[in-house]
């Protein structure tokens, strides 16, 4: 009986490697990128998950800490990622990738959730406003990053820059004007303005 196994093990055997006799070449270039893609738009679905999961489980509610240092390494992932692949693009990650919520919006939550590391870290500041100037970044994307920082920073909820966050107080028109001409950006106009409460 063990000898028929024995047999019958052996011509399974040659029947599959007669099986394949097809050529194996240099792997297919679309697999290959499909795989890449896949993998890329995986690594940031990941970052998005764990942005998203720590605000939305009921165990992390008050770990103000833990949000913050994963924050942190998020912030950390993403801007390497960007550094290792460049700025998050359809045709980095396909189409079908880039299509999705977790992919796309990964690289903005984490920076909305990171703004004091470009407003208080000048290297992550000039970093992220060379994509801008790269056309890989929206100005708009990039103001709102940084009206964030100033819109939790004080109970009024005033902006400095003019952005989806608001508009900048008309009392701050010159401060205003001044940190957007220093990134590079046009001056806002006066309707573009709010009056605010001293």
């Amino acid at each position: 009986m063990g000898k028929n196994i024995l047999i019958l093990l052996i011509a399974l055997l040659l029947c599959n490697c007669a099986g394949k006799n097809e050529k194996v070449s240099t792997p297919d270039y679309t697999s290959a990128t499909t795989f890449k893609q896949d993998s890329l738009a995986f690594q940031l679905a990941m970052i998005y998950g764990l942005d998203q999961g720590i605000r939305t489980a009921p165990e992390f509610k008050n770990q103000v800490k833990l949000i913050q240092s994963i924050d942190t390494f998020n912030f950390n992932r993403i801007k390497l990622f960007i550094e290792q692949n460049g700025m998050l693009s359809e045709e980095l990650l396909g189409k079908e990738n880039f299509k999705m919520e977790a992919v796309q919006s990964a690289f903005t939550a984490v920076l909305l959730h990171n703004p004091h590391r470009l407003v208080n870290e000048e290297e992550n500041m000039q970093f992220f406003l060379k994509l801008v100037k790269d056309g890989k970044l929206k100005e708009k994307t990039f103001l709102s990053i940084l009206d964030k920082y100033y819109w939790t920073k004080n109970k009024d909820r005033h902006v400095l820059y003019g952005s989806a966050f608001g508009m900048p107080c008309i009392n701050d028109k010159e401060k205003t004007n001044k940190a957007r001409k220093k990134l590079g950006f046009e001056p806002l106009a006066d309707s573009l303005f709010i009056t605010c409460e001293k």
